[in-house]
């Protein structure tokens, strides 16, 4: 299993690693990236981290693409 870090987009800008197979979306806002992941929140929403990288550099990294 490959995991990639990524700066989380709150208040003490802590790494969270994500599994590139289990991202279903990502998607760029105006202070940060979200990316979907392909496990369900309890309530049955879409779950995402959201993260200060920007879009290219998410789908970069996400591919291996450097």
């Amino acid at each position: 299993m490959r995991l990639v870090a990524f700066h989380y987009a709150g208040e003490k800008d802590p790494i969270v690693f994500i599994n590139p197979e289990q991202v279903v979306a990502v998607r760029a806002f105006t202070s940060s990236t979200h990316i979907y992941v392909s496990v369900l929140q309890k309530d049955g929403g879409p779950s995402y981290y959201p993260v200060r990288e920007s879009l290219d550099e998410v789908v970069a990294l996400l591919t291996g693409h450097l």
